[in-house]
């Protein structure tokens, strides 16, 4: 026996044969309904306070108290319900306007059998609204905390803007600038010169040579000199280390922190604070990237999915009803139909990019399975997988690590090794887990891993190193590509890069 779905109705209907039909219609579609018919705006008013409904319906045939002004009325005390008209207007015009007006929906009193999808429908958007604004307050509340935190690191966090003419800026200034530098973060926004004046004669030419560098190269942005304090002309040591970026109009944008390095130079604990604040800092980016990545999977599976399926249903319907003496009709909605199936599979395409279902609920071997066999479909490029699994427990986040390193390699195979196979290795011991990705491509040579866009391969070995792992790309023209990821079972722990071996052979 099916358990009846509780449904709480407002009816805002001034006929009672009209309600006695939506009523019995509405029991009709397994719904256990509770209701309360109002006729005027004032009994309206008292059951949109007093009362808690799942469902707005509302009558838009005069005369009497209905249509636009009933939906004002809700909409003037706040409350977000679904509310949708019922009537026997036929009127194109008249649907135009009440669904302008910000109804959910506008169903005909003598065709029924819609209201109860249309509800759902309803539903589905209002509890998506919702989901919306409460992912909205906790990125409010992230981007607090992120402030915050970035207010506390010991250090200036900074952009740093080289245009076209070689002219620099800073777009972003933490607070930490007012005591490391001991200028006021709007100054140095808006004056850059104000940093520039301050660097130790001795010094200027080594910030100038290794910006000069990072911007041509795209590398990572390492320096480190003296500053002269323009308070009390005390000497300090700075540590400036930031990621570059390349703008669409040119311009070379570095993202990073500054610190203070003054102990260190003495005692060499300064700086592996500062590597070990820009792990956690990297971390955290990475992190908060992919549950971004997650909320927007959901929001596609939740919302997109369930609209192209009732359209689906819709089409279907449509079709077989429409008279088969009109072909081109007929015709057009079956081209309708199939759009549709396109968009719903490029939706499961894109939610397999963004986090695969498969990952969460069967684990990291077979998601690499069915990433692999999908590649294969893609590209004909034969990739079989060589699997050991003793059963040890793989944490959520190398799992997702993992997984982006394999997606990320066969994305760089597919467009750049000319490849026709691919093996891969994973073993998940008790040490750690392996993962060795090997094709029969055109290879490449040292020079090509230093082109301005190879973001690929560092991104690789900054994820592996944020579990203290090891990765070894060997590569040579003609002889294909391996890519050898080690990531232990042990909880990823700040390290200095002596303890993150990488190595490539050429």
């Amino acid at each position: 026996m099916t358990t009846k779905k509780k449904l709480g109705v407002l009816l805002v209907e001034a006929s009672p044969d009209d309600a006695l039909r939506t009523i019995a219609k509405l029991k009709q579609n397994s719904y256990a309904v509770e209701y309360l018919q109002v006729s005027d705006a004032a009994t309206m008013q008292n059951a949109l306070t007093e009362g808690k409904w799942d469902v707005v319906l509302c009558s838009y045939d005069p005369p009497g108290f209905c249509g636009p002004d009933a939906l004002k009325l809700m909409q003037a005390a706040g409350i977000d319900l679904p509310f949708l008209f019922l009537s026997h207007d036929h009127r194109e015009e008249t649907i135009t306007q009440a669904i302008q007006a910000g109804a959910g929906g506008y169903i005909f009193k003598d065709s029924l059998n819609f209201l109860a999808p249309a509800i759902e429908h309803s539903l589905r958007e209002v509890r998506t609204r919702r989901e919306h604004s409460e992912a909205q307050l906790a990125l409010q509340k992230y981007q607090a905390r992120l402030h915050s935190f970035i207010s506390n690191l010991p250090g200036m966090a900074f952009q740093l803007l080289l245009d076209n003419n070689g002219i620099m800026s800073f777009p972003y200034v933490s607070e930490g600038g007012r005591s490391l530098l001991g200028f006021e973060p709007l100054d140095l926004k808006q004056n850059s010169d104000l940093f520039q004046n301050i660097l130790y004669p001795n010094d200027r030419a080594s910030f100038q040579q290794s910006m000069s560098a990072s911007a041509n190269n795209l590398t990572l942005w390492n320096w480190e000199g003296r500053v002269v304090m323009a308070q009390n002309g005390k000497i300090k040591w700075v540590n400036m280390r930031c990621t570059p970026c390349k703008m669409d109009n040119g311009d070379v944008l570095w993202e990073g922190i500054m610190t203070n390095i003054s102990q260190s130079k003495f005692a060499g604990i300064g700086l592996k604070q500062s590597q070990e604040q820009l792990r956690e800092l990297s971390s955290h980016i990475q992190d908060a990237r992919e549950q971004e990545r997650l909320h927007i999977a959901r929001d596609i599976h939740d919302d997109m999915g369930g609209t192209l399926t009732a359209i689906k249903i819709d089409i279907a319907w449509l079709c077989e009803r429409l008279d088969v003496r009109q072909p081109e009709l007929l015709a057009k909605a079956k081209g309708i139909e199939a759009l549709v199936d396109r968009c719903m599979k490029s939706a499961n395409n894109i939610l397999r990019t963004l986090r695969p279902s498969v990952l969460d609920s069967f684990g990291i071997i077979a998601a690499i399975e069915m990433e692999a066999e999908e590649f294969e479909k893609r590209t004909g490029i034969s990739c079989p997988i060589n699997q050991v699994d003793e059963g040890v427990e793989i944490s959520p986040d190398a799992s997702i690590a993992l997984f982006r390193i394999f997606q990320e390699t066969l994305t760089n195979i597919m467009k750049h090794a000319k490849a026709s196979e691919v093996t891969v290795d994973i073993a998940n011991r008790k040490e750690g887990v392996d993962l060795v990705i090997s094709d029969n491509g055109c290879g490449f040579k040292e020079v090509d891993r230093q082109k301005p866009r190879s973001f690929g391969l560092r991104g690789i070995q900054e994820r592996v190193a944020h579990f203290n792992g090891k990765v070894l790309i060997s590569s040579k023209p003609g002889r294909g590509t391996t890519v050898d990821v080690h990531i232990p079972h042990a909880s990823p722990l700040p390290a200095s890069n002596d303890m993150m071996p990488q190595r490539t052979l050429f």
